[in-house]
This record gives C-alpha cells, sequence and structure tokens, in this order.
C-alpha cells in the first residue's frame, strides 16, 4: 500500500473559519436581489459550487444574466470587508499542519479565493511557510475547483497514490475525484454534515481527525455528475 505524503489543504470553510464572513456577504448580495437574509444554518444546508447554483436554490429560479455580476460584486466586496474581523483559523488548524509535516508529509494548498489575497491571508496568520505551494484563483469567480485542482497535482511532480486532499466541500471530493487523488472532508466549514457523505468521501468532525482518516490511504471517491450534485 502506497502511503499519503502530501495533503493538499482547502482554505476557506477548512483552514481558516470564515463562515461568519462569507454569511454576512450572501446576506448583502441577497439584499441587492430583494431576497431576505438567510442563517447559517440555512447557508449550510444549501451551499454548493457552482456559486450560482447556490443562488438558484436560494431564490428558486436561476439568476438572470444581469444579476450573477451584480451578486458577485457585492458579495465579494462585501466579504473583503467583514473578514478581518468575522474570521479566524479554524480550531485546531496550526496543531494540524504541524502535525501533518512531524509525521513526514508535505502539504500545499489550494483554494478558490482570489489568489493575491490568498497569499495576503496566509501571510497574515503566519502559516504560508508550512507549504510547499499555495494557489488561488486567478480566473473568473463562480465555477469549481476540478480543474484547479489537476493542474495543482500536475505541478507537485508526485504519484496521484501519494496524494490526499482535506477540504469542508462536496466540490473538494468533486475536484479530488477529477484529479485521481484520495480525499477527507471537514464538517467545520460551509456544508452539513449530510452534504458531504452524500459524496461518498470520509468525513471528519476535527482537523486531527482528518489527519488521521488521511493517513489511512481513503478510496477516491465516486465520480459525480457535477461538483455541487452532491451538496
Amino acid at each position: 500500500m502506497t502511503p499519503r505524503r502530501h495533503c493538499i489543504w482547502d482554505w476557506n470553510g477548512t483552514i481558516l473559519d470564515d463562515n461568519q464572513a462569507r454569511l454576512l456577504a450572501v446576506n448583502e448580495s441577497l439584499a441587492a436581489l430583494q431576497v431576505g437574509p438567510i442563517n447559517m444554518q440555512q447557508y449550510r444546508d444549501t451551499y454548493c459550487v457552482p456559486v450560482p447554483d447556490f443562488y438558484a436554490r436560494l431564490l428558486g429560479r436561476q439568476l438572470t444574466r444581469d444579476e450573477w455580476p451584480i451578486a458577485d460584486d457585492i458579495y465579494q466586496a462585501s466579504y473583503r470587508r467583514h473578514l478581518p474581523h468575522a474570521s479566524h483559523l479554524m480550531s485546531g488548524a496550526r496543531a494540524a499542519l504541524l502535525s501533518w509535516i512531524a509525521r513526514g508529509g508535505t502539504q500545499s494548498l489550494l483554494s478558490l479565493h482570489t489568489h493575491e489575497h490568498l497569499l495576503a491571508e496566509l501571510s497574515h496568520h503566519g502559516v504560508g511557510t508550512l507549504f510547499r505551494l499555495a494557489e488561488g484563483r486567478r480566473g473568473p469567480t463562480g465555477g469549481t475547483k476540478a480543474a484547479a485542482m489537476r493542474r495543482h497535482v500536475q505541478n507537485l511532480g508526485l504519484p496521484p497514490q501519494q496524494i490526499v486532499a482535506i477540504g469542508d466541500a462536496a466540490d473538494d471530493a468533486f475536484a479530488a475525484a477529477q484529479a485521481g487523488i484520495g480525499v477527507v472532508l471537514y464538517t467545520g466549514g460551509s456544508h452539513c454534515e449530510a452534504a458531504l457523505r452524500a459524496t461518498g468521501a470520509p468525513v471528519a468532525h476535527t482537523l486531527a481527525e482528518a489527519i488521521d482518516l488521511a493517513l489511512r490511504k481513503p478510496s477516491p471517491t465516486r465520480p459525480m455528475a457535477r461538483a455541487g450534485a452532491a451538496a
């Protein structure tokens, strides 16, 4: 059995607890669409990627071509405004990152967060040096992580069977399956537990547990039609 040697971490909702900042930003964008606010449980029960599908669930219809850029622009600006006072490292995150290194592993980070903002946040929280590679989104918002995950795995230059991803979203499972790597999902972020378990991936309630599951060589998740299908 080939051991897992490298972990690809997600950032938002996994290492960074930004749930409150995201909820505040979503509610401001919903207000612009003349939709009432939601609470955290509604957010976690409904959230999915691609993000336009998340809004469609909340509105009961697809966003129009004009509505999506309005909602996204308001969300992005609101998120950046709320992030400094409505986010912090997830409980046990720093210990988990150090634990993986102590067990002889290497790690990287892949996020759908804007690349420049991601690097700034890593520096702010003092964890940037713990990653061999850190990559954020360089293209348009609203997509899935699958293509970026395939590129990230290729850039690592390691056999896929030695790599495992840890994230908080069904999209992390979808992306891992597309890249042919293992995955563990963490319940502390954007999704309710039922949505995570629906992917077929191992599910952890703490980041320490996620590492333990990752080292047990989790099997690749079953393919999903698209990232939001199991969310």
